[in-house]
């Protein structure tokens, strides 16, 4: 099996401390994990760069990040909507991110105070992501487990812009990737980089979808503890579609 690969998640714009460990538990990697804490003040950091207030990491939700970002596997019949920019509009950045506002206030992504979920890559950390590279056991779910910061938007944000440079967001300037929830996991926002534009996707009600379903049952057994909890928690709120 090929090493997969994190793209533009290597090279965040600051320096990044991830765990309690020194930089020197790299060296040992391969036979014992540095600890992996993400590193809260760093986020925040990387957060109030691109207009997002960071509230704190939140486990135990209920609402599986993994499966928030594959949105895009779904198709229009299961509720999907989507807006798209082309890659050569020259208002690409403004317009993505006035499409993402519209779409995030319409379909509820955000609480009364503009609160809400973003998927957090521990792929931010390149002491994390350089441990990642050298051990023997790189293909355990651990190494690859996202988990969910609570954030609130503040009144000047860039998602497109600020916030896919910082690498939280995307790939880099103008090339958004990221997975969002309302706190009540009613809605998942996505934001993508198609092969001439870049878009935002919407999944009201997404326990309800066939397709991401599908996908969470299939996953059950093959991630973390911590994340198949979250599955399975996730699958029960099933009951509560229409039939």
């Amino acid at each position: 099996m090929a090493r997969p690969d994190a793209g533009g998640l290597r090279q965040p714009i600051a320096p990044a401390i991830y765990g309690k460990e020194p930089k020197s538990a790299i060296a040992t990697a391969s036979t014992r994990r540095i600890e992996r804490i993400l590193n809260e003040e760093l986020v925040a950091g990387l957060m109030s760069s691109f207009g997002m207030k960071f509230l704190g990491l939140r486990h135990g939700t209920g609402i599986p990040t993994f499966v928030a970002g594959r949105v895009t596997s779904c198709g229009q019949e299961e509720g999907r909507r989507d807006r798209i920019v082309k890659l050569d509009d020259p208002n690409l950045i403004s317009k993505f991110n006035s499409d993402w506002h519209e779409m995030a206030t319409e379909f509820g992504l955000f609480s009364v105070d503009r609160r809400f979920l973003v998927s957090l890559s521990p792929a931010i950390d390149p002491v994390f992501d350089q441990a990642r590279e050298e051990t023997d056991d790189w293909e355990a779910p651990s190494w690859w487990e996202s988990v969910w910061g609570l954030v609130e938007l503040l009144n000047d944000w860039d998602l497109a812009g600020a916030g896919a440079a910082s690498r939280v967001l995307g790939a880099g300037y103008g090339h958004p990737s990221f997975a969002m929830s309302a706190m009540d996991g009613s809605v998942f926002v996505v934001g993508t980089v198609w092969q001439d534009s870049i878009g935002t996707a919407a999944l009201p009600t997404p326990y309800c979808s066939p397709t991401l379903r599908d996908s969470a049952r299939k996953s059950l057994g093959s991630r973390t503890a911590a994340e198949n909890e979250d599955l399975k928690a996730w699958l029960a709120r099933g009951k509560e579609c229409a039939q």
